[in-house]
């Protein structure tokens, strides 16, 4: 009689383990992707077939820049908060909601592994210039959720835009998340339109 009631103890504790395990799971079919890319990269092309493979065909929205004025300029804005000026340029959500941003290639496979460190962080992983960091401030979240998932602008007047690098530095944390990348800096230049949107108004800033 004991031992069967060690064994039931021992069934319930596993069973709740199990349980807990399977809650931590990150379920696939809930993860979508958000890509800024352009005709002309390989990297970007590398990456719709990619994403696809492994999340299924309907697992990624795709935002092309070269001859599209209104991705152009949502570009801009994500340049203007992050600094990101390669593509692709990918947003990674779960359930609705973004967890990561990431600036050129990277291991799809290890997408589960990213959204848990979001999760675990309490905020979402920015990947530039080949660094990792975590954004904890929610209205930076919030605005790169509008970019990516929204697709719609976060500035209502130039004059509210911020620069990248001084927002990038000053609302974030350094992160380690090595398996988010490839190897070097597999990213494309965008368009020239792109790069140039944003340049008047820094000159206009500088005077």
């Amino acid at each position: 009689m004991k031992k069967i009631g060690v064994l039931l103890a021992l069934f319930f504790v596993m069973s709740l383990l199990s349980y807990a395990v399977a809650e931590s799971q990150i379920d696939p079919s809930k993860v979508h992707f958000y890509m800024y890319g352009a005709s002309s990269c390989p990297h970007c092309r590398r990456m719709k077939e990619e994403i696809p493979k492994v999340f299924g065909k309907n697992s990624l929205t795709y935002y092309e820049l070269v001859g599209n004025e209104e991705n152009s300029k949502l570009f801009s804005e994500l340049y203007q908060l992050t600094g990101i000026s390669g593509v692709p340029a990918i947003g990674i959500a779960y359930e609705g909601k973004l967890y990561a941003v990431i600036e050129g290639e990277f291991n799809v496979s290890a997408t589960p592994m990213i959204i848990k460190d979001a999760q675990k962080n309490g905020g979402l992983i920015l990947v530039v210039g080949g660094k990792a960091y975590l954004i904890k401030n929610q209205t930076h979240i919030q605005k790169l959720q509008t970019l990516f998932i929204e697709h719609k602008s976060v500035f209502k007047t130039s004059s509210s835009t911020t620069n990248s690098a001084s927002t990038t530095s000053s609302e974030t944390a350094s992160s380690s998340t090595p398996t988010s990348t490839t190897s070097g800096r597999k990213t494309c230049g965008p368009a020239l339109m792109v790069l140039l949107a944003p340049l008047p108004l820094l000159l206009k800033r500088r005077r």
